[in-house]
């Protein structure tokens, strides 16, 4: 949705791939959310040595055209627009944990179909829509917060003052896969290294609900999982990990299947803190490759 002219219409709105995803359910379009954000906006235009004063400090700015609609959430809306509590010193903000990006540029889909570089799904039970579906090898990630007391702020560190008294040390997450043709997030059983999956259970559990579904599917749509924390090491863990018999279930993006004329294929995976609203994007690139694992 973008502001433009209003001297023509105000609001102009397309539908993101989410949106066509809900209203292909049968949902209504109803705006409940909205954020706003300055993209397009060079503040270094502003020019406190404008001849004609005060007034015309921001007229370069004002002058900027307005973006149109993006429906790709990767491209637009970098730079939201915040209210923060007064007194606050530093935004808080995410960064890579170390080697996040570059284990998601180094997914694989190996063209040798063995053991060593698939991960079958099912059954579960015998006879489910699931049974016998591959995955390619899948990678840890994760993001950390930027330490701001330096700046300043406390919001980072809790105790008494800060924004949250809390802070955002055990903050949750939510992850969100923008196309799961080439890729899919799931829960991790640690003792096994493989995608936690319950056995012979129906119906399924609700974490069960947020990632299976996506395995088998050929829609370019998106897959969103709640609740994520960030272990010490700096990876996404599952926070409903006793469903998965280990409380250390670990989230990871697992390749699907690409064909070689198709390589490489990319995704985004958008991260967002659910109390500080810090985002973080990573690129998913899955690529096409003779043989198996060394």
């Amino acid at each position: 949705m973008g502001y433009l002219n209003n001297a023509t219409r105000v609001l102009d709105a397309i539908l993101t791939r989410k949106g066509r995803e809900i209203l292909s359910r049968g949902g209504d379009f109803t705006v409940t959310k909205f954020a706003l954000g300055d993209d397009e906006i060079d503040y270094g235009l502003w020019d406190t040595t404008h001849a004609q004063g005060t007034d015309y400090y921001g007229a370069v700015i004002e002058g900027l055209p307005a973006l149109e609609p993006f429906n790709d959430p990767s491209e637009i809306m970098k730079y939201k627009l915040v209210t923060r509590s007064e007194g606050t010193r530093a935004m808080a903000s995410l960064f890579e944990s170390a080697g996040s990006q570059t284990a998601l540029d180094g997914l694989k889909w190996y063209s040798d179909d063995n053991e060593a570089s698939r991960i079958q799904i099912g059954p579960v039970p015998s006879g489910d829509l699931f049974t016998n579906i591959q995955l390619g090898q899948g990678v840890d990630c994760g993001v950390q917060h930027t330490p701001n007391v330096g700046f300043g702020a406390i919001d980072l560190q809790g105790g008494i003052g800060s924004i949250f008294e809390e802070g955002y040390l055990n903050e949750e997450y939510t992850l969100t896969l923008l196309d799961t043709t080439v890729a899919v997030i799931a829960p991790v059983n640690v003792s096994t290294g493989l995608p936690a999956l319950p056995k012979n259970r129906i119906p399924l559990g609700t974490m069960d609900e947020m990632w299976l579904p996506f395995v088998k599917t050929v829609q370019h749509i998106s897959q969103t999982i709640t609740g994520c924390l960030v272990d010490q090491s700096g990876t996404f863990r599952s926070s409903a990990g006793s469903e998965f018999g280990n409380q250390e279930g670990k989230i990871r993006v697992y390749p699907k299947r690409i064909a070689e004329n198709s390589s490489p294929a990319k995704t985004s995976l958008l991260i967002t803190g659910e109390t500080s609203g810090a985002t973080k994007e990573f690129t998913v690139n899955i690529t096409y490759t003779a043989g198996s694992p060394s």
